[in-house]
């Protein structure tokens, strides 16, 4: 059997000592202890942190300068996130494979993208048991007006934007026909993106993956009859094939502590190292003024001082804003867009989209000297829309009653207890419209294009990165997060190959999380809690209830938020 062993302990016990040795003597100590080939073993995984996600596939690609990893195997959990972390991995293994290294996927229930990612390798492996769910891209849109309507709560919510949505899942039973357009439309292009990918992966014809989807789910020997995997074997009978493959010379190496190693690397090979660098700034979760959203939200009043800080830093010579966005606050996406605009005075400023900057994602990068999208992207969302919860009629059914003592006509505006009168809905639909209004006009700006022929591809509707480098909202469409960074550093006119760091995620539960614990908590007893209705009850209302979140700790504010999540399985 090939030897799996773990380097974490002994990389540990050195790491002291690392400063004291050149790269070059480093490498050869690895090299001593690990023999003279090795077998990569990589567990793939869900990593939510953005900032993990980057050093993950980083480190990976970093196989193609070890002379000693002959190939490498993906033991494919699940995907690292969404769509664009999907194509960003795909990409590592291509480079990977251009190197001259094989690429092995060792899969056990396989969903579209699991089945994406293995379909980029060299040779794909199941679990004979393993049911292979390669059934397609699809979406449920979840309303809760007609449920809102029983418990006396009356959404009062504007827009501007026809396809700006994220008022509908409260006020309405259905979508609306700009929304079930705009949602077919995206679900259409990334189910595209998928079959291609498996195609061209696969060596099939598109006609061919489409037949397959067709018939799915199938069992693991029928997806072997279809093409899409290789071989069925247990993770034991794949140690025993990699050691035929490869020979008794090649030790199967843990990820984990060759990745330990080669960071050590890169530390000890900064030593010293002076000069102008490119910054990148992760940027990633909700965007709020204030408050936190979620596990990562992007804080304004956080935010704001660093983008400062890097303006002023003569060392940064060009700057990176690596976004993970759905939106929020259109204020605060609009006060960080005011410091990119007066970074880019100084130096080049690049955004890189990753699974999701949309709306006030994509606000606060409008004024980026360039834009560069992964395909599977989901961005635009160019919008606003606002309003207010009126619980009026359920506070009276518990015997709550309120009495308006007003000082000027509109001081009610906000109540919570009363609709907007016509000429308050005036008011308010023309203040959206202004944030609209500006919203575009800093798009059409930062695109270097007029208005009206940047408008059209506005009106809050989502495109795919794919989509939006047709309309001209984004500049180029490249996997991973290194292609933005040199196209900043051609911008800055910079050989130097190294980037600063900053990360701006906070760890911990989001509001809406706390609440919904609680309630359920309450009213089911512990066992059921335990064994499922607390996952369900989260599975099924988390997405909207987070997006809600923004609102509350903004309810006097337009929201540029995007109006939906699309996970991707």
């Amino acid at each position: 059997m090939i030897t799996l062993r773990s380097e974490v302990s002994l990389v540990s016990s050195v790491l002291g000592a690392l400063a004291l040795l050149p790269r070059v003597a480093l490498r050869g100590l690895h090299r001593g202890l690990t023999g003279q080939q090795a077998v990569l073993d990589v567990t793939v995984e869900r990593m939510p942190d953005l900032m993990q996600r980057d050093r993950f596939l980083r480190r990976l690609g970093g196989v193609v300068d070890d002379a000693r990893v002959v190939a490498v195997v993906l033991r494919l959990h699940a995907p690292p996130a969404g769509w664009a972390a999907l194509q960003d991995l795909v990409d590592v293994i291509r480079r990977i494979r251009e190197s001259g290294r094989k690429v092995y996927a060792w899969l056990e229930a396989p969903g579209n993208a699991v089945m994406a990612i293995a379909a980029a390798c060299d040779h794909v492996f199941v679990v004979p048991t393993g049911e292979v769910g390669l059934v397609g891209v699809g979406t449920e849109l979840t309303f809760f007006g007609a449920a809102l309507g029983r418990m006396g709560i009356r959404p009062d919510f504007e827009a501007a934007g026809a396809y700006k949505s994220f008022g509908e899942p409260w006020t309405r039973s259905f979508p609306s026909p700009a929304n079930q357009e705009a949602v077919r439309e995206l679900v259409e292009d990334l189910h595209h993106q998928l079959v291609v990918a498996i195609a061209d992966g696969r060596g099939q014809a598109v006609d061919e993956v489409h037949a397959v989807l067709a018939r799915a789910p199938l069992s693991a020997e029928e997806a072997k009859l279809a093409g899409l995997v290789d071989d069925l074997l247990y993770e034991d009978q794949l140690e025993t094939w990699l050691e035929e493959a490869h020979g008794s010379k090649a030790h199967l190496v843990s990820f984990r502590g060759w990745a330990l190693r080669e960071l050590a690397v890169e530390r000890l090979g900064r030593l010293g190292a002076k000069g102008p660098t490119v910054a990148v700034l992760h940027l990633q979760g909700p965007i709020t003024l204030e408050e936190r959203s979620g596990a990562f939200s992007i804080v304004a009043r956080e935010v704001l001082p660093v983008l400062r800080r890097l303006k002023e830093d003569d060392d940064v010579a060009a700057v990176v804003l690596h976004v993970d966005s759905p939106g929020g606050s259109a204020l605060a996406s609009d006060l960080m867009w005011r410091e990119v605009v007066e970074i880019k005075r100084q130096k080049p400023v690049v955004a890189a989209f990753e699974d999701v900057a949309a709306s006030g994602g994509f606000y606060l990068s409008a004024a980026a000297n360039a834009i560069v999208a992964r395909p599977g992207t989901l961005t635009g969302s160019i919008g606003v829309f606002g309003g207010k919860l009126v619980m009026s009629e359920g506070l009276r059914k518990v015997g709550v009653h309120t009495q308006e003592v007003l000082a000027a006509p509109n001081a009610n505006l906000y109540s919570a207890v009363r609709h907007f009168t016509d000429d308050q809905r005036v008011r308010f639909r023309a203040s959206l419209q202004r944030f609209y209004d500006g919203f575009v006009g800093r798009v059409a700006e930062g695109r270097g294009k007029p208005v009206e022929e940047v408008e059209p591809f506005c009106r809050g509707r989502v495109w795919t990165g794919r989509a939006a480098l047709e309309h001209g909202l984004v500049d180029e469409t490249r996997p991973g997060l290194e292609g933005a960074i040199d196209r900043a550093r051609g911008l800055a006119q910079l050989p130097v190959d190294r980037y600063v760091r900053h990360d701006l995620a906070g760890q911990h539960d989001p509001l809406w999380t706390r609440m919904l614990q609680g309630l359920v908590r309450q009213v089911l007893p512990v066992a059921t809690t335990r064994v499922g209705a607390l996952r369900w009850a989260e599975r099924l209302l988390a997405p909207g209830l987070a997006l809600a979140d923004v609102v509350v700790a903004h309810p006097n504010q337009p929201i540029a938020m995007l109006p939906f999540e699309l996970e991707v399985r």
